[in-house]
């Protein structure tokens, strides 16, 4: 690492246009660590959370002339996207504007013209009502969230291959694979291999010193190649596409325009760490755009930790990914709601940072590229289509968190390592994927552990032992079967009081398969937790 200081720094990168710090020295102290933690080199700087602002006000244009549609829209003042049915309404429109309006940029792929203009009626003049009038809502990077992470949270660290189930050699992984980057660039950097193409759709800074390192690190997670920030797929094409300034500002127009570009070049997967809560109709649009080419796109969901998904994952055909810490549990300010798709690590995940450097990240942000490396490195080692990628991740997903598909998680976790060998056949694997404590109810005033175990192998598993301890007392079930992937969920009374008790309530539970079966992961079989206080109704 000859240009990385070895040193431990601290950098603070100002986001003044959204009022938050991208980098900071207040990060959560880390409780607890992994049972077998992994060693590396520490890296050199932490970039801390992010939040997707709210939809509000975008900062005024002078000569606005008072667009309150837009201000109380939270877009864009003074502008307006236009979207024509065909290009020959578009050129009528263009001819009826010239000198009378800014043309600040088309999108002839989708028909698009935005617009800007110092009184509304100035461009309500020129229109005739065959087109589609529609908001610029403001896109960020996103910044730190109130409350940041919850106590207890373990950090990834440089474990992301090992939490994936990856091992061998990866060298070719994402080889043939397209992953455009759409953040704020991506610096030359010792991580890469040099796979890397660039396009500027935001002005670089003057000074290189203050480039914002938000997508040197987003692409790292997808196609880094040393030990201290691997990627998922080493051997895969990063296309960058700046399309937000250092202050990790964008807006929804050159989204679009940048989702267009990656398309039109080739990219077969495209990574957005980016959001917005203003719906877009020209982000609409380049998104069709891209899914009836058979581009897919993967983008964060946010860190505001509210019941709402940020665009664009929130729409239909984007994946939507959630954050998990490295023991698998939801981070308080990971978004939730029902577009969640699945989640992966996002807090203390080391990644390459710009001027050479490393930083430990956290955020929705960098959940996104580790799925996106997953679905560049299926798509190589199965030789297939980015959606079947996907669908074959998908479909072999770890649960964890609440039994099932759920708001927080999604459908679970990634495990590369699984979705690789779903057809070799004798793989036994048995997981406690997840021990919750419920509320208290009438039939259990102490509250109840619910805890959920998995077939993570490929075989049935047949007379399964699950025990279960809860505050010393132990109870013992016998799972009978379990088909491949299918969870089992399993309640125990919780027998005493344990609300304030020193030093809280321990869980533990296992899963032992039967018949001298050797389990291909024996680190899953256990889980060992305790929780501090009880549960309130």
């Amino acid at each position: 690492m000859n240009a990385r200081r070895l040193g431990f720094i601290i950098a603070f990168v100002a986001c003044v246009g959204l009022g938050y710090w991208l980098a900071r020295s207040a990060v959560p102290e880390v409780a607890q660590k992994p049972a077998a933690p992994i060693e590396h080199k520490q890296p050199t700087k932490q970039a801390d959370f992010e939040s997707f602002p709210k939809t509000k006000a975008a900062p005024r244009n002078s000569n606005a002339g008072g667009d309150r549609a837009a201000r109380e829209s939270g877009a864009l003042e003074g502008e307006r996207v236009l979207i024509f049915k065909d290009a020959a309404g578009m050129a009528r429109f263009l001819e009826r504007a010239a000198g009378k309006l800014r043309i600040i940029s088309r999108l002839d792929a989708l028909r698009a013209l935005r617009v800007g203009f110092a009184d509304l009626a100035d461009l309500e003049r020129l229109l005739d009502g065959s087109e589609n009038e529609s908001f610029i809502f403001p896109v960020a990077i996103p910044g730190l969230p109130e409350g940041g992470v919850q106590a207890g949270a373990v950090a990834l660290g440089g474990g992301v291959l090992e939490w994936l189930g990856i091992d061998g050699d990866r060298g070719t992984w994402g080889k043939g694979v397209i992953v455009a980057v759409l953040d704020t660039g991506v610096s030359t950097h010792e991580a890469f291999r040099g796979q890397i193409r660039s396009l500027e759709l935001v002005a670089m800074p003057e000074n290189l010193a203050d480039w914002n390192g938000h997508g040197t690190a987003v692409a790292s997670l997808i196609a880094g190649d040393d030990g201290l920030t691997p990627g998922v797929a080493p051997g895969a094409e990063i296309f960058s596409i700046r399309v937000a300034d250092d202050a990790g500002n964008s807006n929804s127009f050159v989204l679009a325009e940048g989702i267009v570009k990656a398309v039109d070049a080739g990219a077969q997967v495209i990574n957005i760490s980016m959001g917005s809560f203003g719906d877009s109709a020209i982000m609409r649009d380049a998104i069709a755009y891209a899914d009836k080419r058979g581009v897919l796109l993967i983008a964060a969901v946010g860190n505001n930790g509210i019941d709402r998904v940020a665009y664009p994952a929130a729409y239909v055909s984007v994946i939507a990914v959630g954050a998990v810490d490295a023991r698998g549990e939801h981070l308080d300010f990971s978004n939730s709601g029902s577009a969640v798709d699945l989640a992966a690590p996002g807090y203390g995940v080391n990644a390459a940072w710009s001027d050479n450097e490393a930083a430990r990240v956290s955020g929705t942000s960098f959940s996104t590229p580790i799925v996106s490396g997953a679905v560049a490195a299926l798509m190589s080692q199965k030789n297939i289509s980015a959606r079947q990628a996907y669908n074959l991740l998908s479909a072999n997903l770890n649960d964890s968190g609440a039994p099932g598909n759920d708001k927080a998680l999604g459908g679970g976790m990634p495990d590369v390592g699984r979705a690789l060998q779903i057809d070799e056949p004798g793989i036994y694997d048995a997981a406690v994927a997840s021990q919750r404590v419920l509320s208290a109810d009438a039939s259990n005033p102490n509250g109840q552990v619910e805890v959920v175990v998995q077939n993570r192998g490929t075989e049935m598993l047949v007379n399964t032992a699950v025990k279960v301890s809860v505050g010393g007392m132990s109870t013992t079930s016998n799972l009978s079967t379990l088909a491949p992937n299918a969870i089992a969920t399993l309640r125990v009374p919780v027998h005493q009081d344990w609300n304030g008790a020193t030093g809280g309530l321990r869980i533990e539970s296992s899963a032992q398969i039967s018949g001298g079966i050797v389990d291909i992961k024996p680190s899953n079989d256990r889980r060992i937790e305790i929780h501090g206080q009880a549960p309130s109704n």
